[in-house]
């Protein structure tokens, strides 16, 4: 069983993930439609690799007994 403030710290961390994520995506599709590849690139990189940190949060909170 997950120490329950734990588990509401790792919560709070997997929003920030998310929310990451989707700023970064946000970002990138403006950098896309103002010709900015380089950047766009670089910024959807990014989306993946906080998307990324959200899973493998969320994984760590299921498999320990908390709910994610």
């Amino acid at each position: 069983m997950m120490n329950p403030r734990v588990e509401a710290a790792l919560n709070e961390q997997i929003k920030k993930e998310a929310s990451s994520s989707q700023y970064y995506l946000a970002m990138a599709s403006w950098a896309e439609n103002n010709g900015l590849n380089g950047t766009s690139k670089f910024m959807y990189l990014h989306t993946d690799e906080e998307r990324f940190h959200m899973l493998k949060l969320i994984k760590f909170v299921n498999e320990r007994g908390g709910t994610a």
